[in-house]
């Protein structure tokens, strides 16, 4: 643990080093001492690129050292700094940056359709792919599923409009559920609340009606996104292992030999650490499966969350189809699981 944020706190140290000298000296009126240190704020990043740069972690970087500059002129003085004439014009390179995120941001999107048109692994989707592309980019994992869910929500909010997954094996969990319903009223209930809460406090506090505005739109296009990845994400049986796709929860693959059993559940349950329900809204949300571990496993949650599970609930709009496949394989793993014991002794 200490070895992967190694990196990352030299820089820290070296940056509040550099800013506790510069505040306890009387540098800030030596034209050169000033921007001598200035100079060495900015230019600390570049150490923690050289420190991970095994990492790959260009994207992070580049957010570290764009995150220095912005906070540079309001800790040093831009008084007798050589510094000065460059962060006049920081709105221009704010500009400028603004638009190299646009043109990263349309590259990956082109790049990312490519892939998805070929690959042949049915295992992957869309979101398969974000997660583990940005898994690829970013040193520190928890950030980069954070990211993740970022970008799928809108990716599925915006851009997703045909499902390509469907297989002989696939199911899906929403068209019997009444899921959607439930989430077109809530979406329904923040446009409405956005617009109230926007309406009386424009008048009277601006930037705070400004921001409700914008947390309703950013909570919006989640539950927009969250909804079309429940359509478009299926669950998978497929020879050695069910793929339960949720939504813009990470995608959780379960083996067949750690499946102790699986039945069909509808009914109220007491919450426990050991259980996981595939549902974002929880008890709001119906299940209908039913599926027990023979051991803890270790499943990935939204936003670098882990949690240690047993028992599983879900919905699948075809219970029983699902429940009857799901059992023939777990027959079929156990009758091979006995012919090699035989051919062993």
């Amino acid at each position: 643990m200490a070895k992967k944020y190694s990196a990352i706190v030299v820089l820290v140290l070296i940056e509040i080093s550099i800013t506790v000298t510069y505040f306890n000296s009387s540098f800030k009126n030596n034209t050169i001492l000033s921007s001598l240190f200035t100079a060495l704020f900015l230019i600390a990043p570049v150490i923690y690129y050289f420190l991970s740069r095994k990492n790959k972690t260009g994207l992070t970087f580049w957010f570290i050292f764009y995150t220095a500059f912005k906070i540079t002129p309001y800790i040093f003085s831009m008084e007798n700094n050589l510094f000065a004439k460059v962060f006049q014009l920081k709105i221009y390179i704010n500009i400028v940056l603004l638009f190299f995120l646009i043109w990263k941001a349309f590259s990956f999107i082109r790049n990312f359709r490519q892939t998805i048109q070929q690959k042949n692994n049915i295992e992957q989707d869309e979101h398969f792919v974000i997660t583990n592309s940005l898994k690829k980019s970013l040193r520190y994992e928890r950030l980069g599923k954070m990211i993740a869910f970022e970008i799928c929500s809108f990716y599925y909010c915006f851009l997703k409009w045909k499902n390509t997954d469907d297989t002989e094996n696939s199911f899906s969990g929403n068209h019997q559920s009444g899921l959607t319903a439930i989430y077109l009223g809530l979406i329904l209930v923040s446009i409405i609340e956005a617009v109230g809460f926007h309406a009386v406090l424009i008048a009277r506090h601006r930037n705070l009606a400004f921001l409700f505005l914008v947390l309703h739109v950013y909570l919006v296009i989640n539950l927009i996104g969250h909804l079309k990845a429940v359509w478009f994400r299926s669950h998978l049986i497929l020879s050695e292992k069910i793929i339960f796709r949720y939504g813009l929860f990470e995608t959780i693959e379960i083996p067949f030999n750690s499946i102790d059993s699986i039945s069909k559940f509808e009914g109220d349950y007491e919450k426990s650490p050991e259980l996981l329900k595939l549902a974002l809204l929880g008890k709001l949300e119906p299940h209908n499966i039913s599926l027990d571990l023979k051991n803890l496993m270790t499943i990935h949650l939204p936003f670098g969350i882990t949690k240690n599970t047993a028992k599983i609930f879900l919905h699948v709009d075809d219970a029983n189809g699902f429940i009857k496949i799901v059992m023939r394989k777990i027959g079929e793993e156990e009758n091979l699981k006995n012919k090699k014991l035989l051919l062993s002794l």
